[in-house]
Order: C-alpha cells, then sequence, then structure tokens
C-alpha cells in the first residue's frame, strides 16, 4: 500500500493475476449493485475512521461489515 499524506490517499497495488485483486474488485462491484450493503459499508467506514491511529485499526473497526458481505455475496 502507497501512501499520501496530501490528498490523504491509500493505494493498494496488486501483482497481475493476484486472488487479492480479484476479491477487492468483486467486492467493489457487489457494493455497486447492492444499495443496502453500500450503505452498511459506507456507514460502517464512516463510523470506524475517528480515532483510528492507522489504517488497520481502521480496518479492524469496520472488520465485522466487510465479513457479513462477504458473506451474502460468496453465498450467491
Amino acid at each position: 500500500m502507497l501512501r499520501l499524506a496530501h490528498p490523504r490517499v491509500n493505494l493498494h497495488v496488486f501483482g497481475p493475476g493476484t486472488p487479492e485483486l480479484s476479491r477487492h474488485l468483486m467486492f467493489r462491484d457487489w457494493l455497486r449493485s447492492h444499495p443496502d450493503d453500500r450503505d452498511l459499508y459506507v456507514k460502517a467506514k464512516a463510523a470506524a475512521a475517528p480515532g483510528a491511529r492507522h489504517a488497520m485499526e481502521h480496518n479492524f473497526r469496520k472488520h465485522a461489515v466487510v465479513e457479513q458481505t462477504y458473506e451474502r455475496m460468496y453465498a450467491v
């Protein structure tokens, strides 16, 4: 992950053909086509941000919502 302070950006970079890239794209596409899950993720992401000292803490705080979304996504 590459970081930039201004504008604040976390850029994830994956090599060609890595499963992680496919998983991220599937998640993105799922959120685009499932407004209820997208809204839930937006709320979890916003709630996770205040006071998070680093990206891993932010990710941990929204982890439950992400895992629930994956369960629905992979059940289809």
